[in-house]
């Protein structure tokens, strides 16, 4: 049990240890991509939890602002891009739905209120 368990911690502190090693402008692109292919379906708590990651890749894209090289913050600043487009798009494609939807309701609404008006 004991040597599973320490294989089990082994195999974990390797995988943090691997993505820590990547670049900032490729954790993003995968950040990115992943939110891309996955988003289309998802709830305001989904898109939470994505902003918490978000904000955390920014203040370490901060933190370490001068460190990276020019292509590397074009990079960074490309998926930065991305990420709120996407945000922008999916609100859009909400808000184009709600307009849609009360679109359909309104015939109903405007005969509820002028029904008040007649005798």
């Amino acid at each position: 049990m004991r040597t599973i368990i320490k294989a089990f911690i082994a195999i974990a502190a390797m995988i943090i240890l691997v993505s820590w090693g990547k670049p900032l402008s490729t954790r993003m692109n995968e950040f990115v991509n992943t939110i891309e292919q996955n988003c289309k379906n998802w709830t305001e708590e989904d898109w939470e939890r994505s902003e918490e990651k978000y904000k955390k890749l920014l203040e370490e894209y901060k933190q370490n602002y001068d460190s990276y090289t020019s292509e590397e913050k074009s990079a960074i600043n490309i998926e930065i891009g991305r990420y709120n487009g996407l945000r922008m798009k999916t609100g859009l494609e909400g808000a184009g739905q709600k307009i849609k939807d009360f679109g359909e309701r309104l015939p109903s609404l405007i005969e509820g209120f002028l029904s008040v008006f007649e005798e």
